[in-house]
């Protein structure tokens, strides 16, 4: 049967700092008086009022908001469109949205408050990555909004036309995640030129302004200047390459990213973005050589942090292509030097560990390494627990993928009360979130579905088994029909456990139709990515060829057999802690054909 391990994968990570208020220089103009009213809010747009937080500028009363969070700066000499630096302080807080604190005066017919959000130093850079996210978001529902009306008001549009663009939108709201991730990391000192100007324009909704802003010209301009202001143009590039995503022009946004890699060939955050773009993509080649690029770099700056985050996530990529050695090369050093981090800095460090230690579970797991794998799950989970204790909206997800994983391996150790306790636990957190985020969440309740089924199934509660699969395969075919790359495999893997149930219910008709779909699918998946799909398509065959057996289709049964053994051998050579079993499984199906 099949379960489904989560992996993770992390942006770069820097050191996480106060917030510094900085004065602009301004024009010498006719000064008039000009009000300036606003709010401070807490941890996103139009939160909760924030009370006891200074807010001052150059030119202007300081004031402290009170209960309703609302303040009014009075500037004596002020110019309406006049460009000042609001400064904003309370000790232990961050801005979540310091790109805007430059800001323009308003005109007396101006009705707009102008708003502040802040949070909790510890924090800022999950605050910051959700402001960046939310209006990233706007920007695809907004694209996709005007070319489904274009699409639409063509009579002749195509169901296939409207799935692409569906198709579209998914792998923009994606990109959105980690492009949010790495816009959190940067100080706001750190940010400047066109960039700057740009994302002022993005977050204001004025997405073609910004594009504008950032056309090939002035960028290419920026690149040539001083060698003291390329990072300032490369982070244009980078930021065009994800506005372009949110804009569903994925060809326009890999020329960007490759922009960014020809003037800034020695910076391992520009090799680092563009490796995870194509990563994104399921461009492997061009990953691998982008975060090969990025690691060799970052081994030169002596830069433990990125070191490690790339090294997590070559992990991921390589356990994706089935390079199973590399994998756990990669994910070791990355564990060994978070864990060096966290000794020295555990509120910022602790939460990599366990991812990295999550990634070495399923790893350990894929290779039958059941000790080791549960040892790295059940330490990965008492770190997310314990901080999901002050911060549960960031680390409950975590706590849930862990206990899905701890879930798969109590199952194949036969501790089926721990399984289910497992499972049970991850599926309630899953089917919270997926309240409010089915986005991002809808596939994680499939998982668990797919993997309480397998429970149930090995339990004989056949009746609670169908109806986790057929939920699951449910969700898994309606989420393939706007992301079929990443969802048919999950498809497939309900299918082929549907296939063994409905065999075992000697229902054998539809257990040969839910196999010869896996299958079907498997192989096409293979075509593109052998090493990651022939295993799948090995142990498909192999059900198949049980089902063939009895029905006394020997011919059938041997052909799929024999298949599903060459595959078999052929991965037992480089992994056979995990595939010599299955060798001995088929070789034995084989031998009790009779001749």
């Amino acid at each position: 049967m099949t379960t489904m391990p989560s992996a993770k994968s992390d942006p770069m990570p820097v050191v996480k700092h106060l917030f510094v208020a900085l004065i602009l220089t301004m024009a010498s103009q006719a000064w008039g008086s000009v009000t300036l009213k606003g709010i401070v809010s807490l941890n996103s747009e139009r939160g909760a009022p924030v009370a006891g937080i200074e807010i001052f500028a150059p030119g202007a009363n300081p004031v402290t908001t009170g209960n309703d969070g609302q303040f009014v700066l009075i500037f004596r000499e002020g110019l309406p469109g006049q460009d000042v630096r609001i400064g904003v302080k309370r000790a232990g807080w961050s801005v979540v949205n310091d790109i805007l604190l430059d800001h323009r005066l308003p005109t007396k017919d101006a009705m707009r408050r102008f708003e502040i959000i802040v949070c909790k130093e510890t924090e800022r850079d999950l605050r910051v990555a959700e402001f960046y996210r939310l209006k990233g978001n706007q920007a695809v529902e907004q694209t996709y909004k005007i070319k489904l009306a274009e699409l639409e008001g063509r009579q002749a549009a195509t169901a296939q036309e409207r799935d692409r663009l569906l198709r579209e939108r998914d792998q923009a709201l994606q990109q959105v995640q980690e492009w949010a991730k790495q816009a959190a990391t940067r100080k706001p000192e750190e940010i400047g030129g066109s960039y700057r100007e740009a994302l002022r324009l993005f977050l204001d909704g004025k997405t073609d302004a910004a594009l504008q802003l950032l056309s090939e010209e002035r960028l290419e301009q920026e690149a040539l200047k001083a060698q003291e202001q390329l990072n300032q143009a490369v982070q244009g590039w980078l930021l065009k390459g994800q506005l372009l995503t949110t804009q569903f022009d994925f060809d326009g946004a890999g020329r960007a990213y490759a922009q960014a890699v020809k003037y800034a060939p020695n910076s391992y955050e520009a090799w680092f973005q563009y490796s995870y773009f194509h990563q994104q993509q399921n461009h492997f080649a061009e990953a691998n050589k982008g975060y090969k690029q990025a690691l060799a770099l970052a081994r030169q700056a002596a830069d433990p942090g990125p070191i490690a985050t790339i090294l997590n996530n070559l992990g991921v990529l390589h356990r994706a292509e089935n390079r199973m050695t590399e994998a756990r090369k990669a994910y070791e050093e990355a564990l060994n030097i978070r864990r060096d981090l966290a000794k020295a800095n555990p509120n910022v460090y602790r939460p990599d560990v366990a991812m990295t230690l999550n990634n070495l579970g399923v790893l350990h797991y894929a290779e039958n390494r059941l000790t080791e794998a549960r040892k790295a799950y059940e330490e990965a989970r008492d770190i997310y627990r314990d901080l999901a204790k002050t911060s549960p909206d960031v680390y409950r997800p975590d706590v849930a993928m862990t206990l899905n994983n701890l879930g798969n391996l109590h199952s194949d150790e036969n501790r089926l009360t721990e399984a289910r306790q497992a499972y049970e636990e991850a599926q309630e957190i899953y089917r919270e979130l997926a309240k409010t985020n089915p986005d991002v969440y809808r596939p994680d309740v499939a998982m668990i579905l797919n993997n309480l089924g397998t429970l149930h199934h090995s339990e004989h509660r056949l009746a609670e088994a169908r109806q986790a699969y057929e939920e699951a395969q449910d969700l898994y075919r309606d989420l393939a029909k706007t992301n079929p790359d990443l969802y048919r495999s999950y498809v497939a893997a309900t299918l082929n456990n549907l296939g063994l149930l409905h065999r075992d219910e000697n229902r054998l008709t539809e257990a040969r139709q839910a196999y010869e779909e896996a299958l079907s699918i498997r192989r096409d998946l293979a075509k593109t990515n052998p090493d990651g799909y022939r295993p799948a398509v090995a142990m498909t065959l192999n059900n198949l060829g049980v089902l063939h057996s009895d029905e006394n289709r020997l011919a059938e049964a041997r052909r799929a057999y024999e298949e599903a053994l060459g595959i078999y051998r052929q991965f037992a050579t480089t992994v056979p802690s995990r595939y010599e079993p299955y060798v001995q499984k088929v070789e034995s199906n084989l031998a009790e054909l009779p001749q």
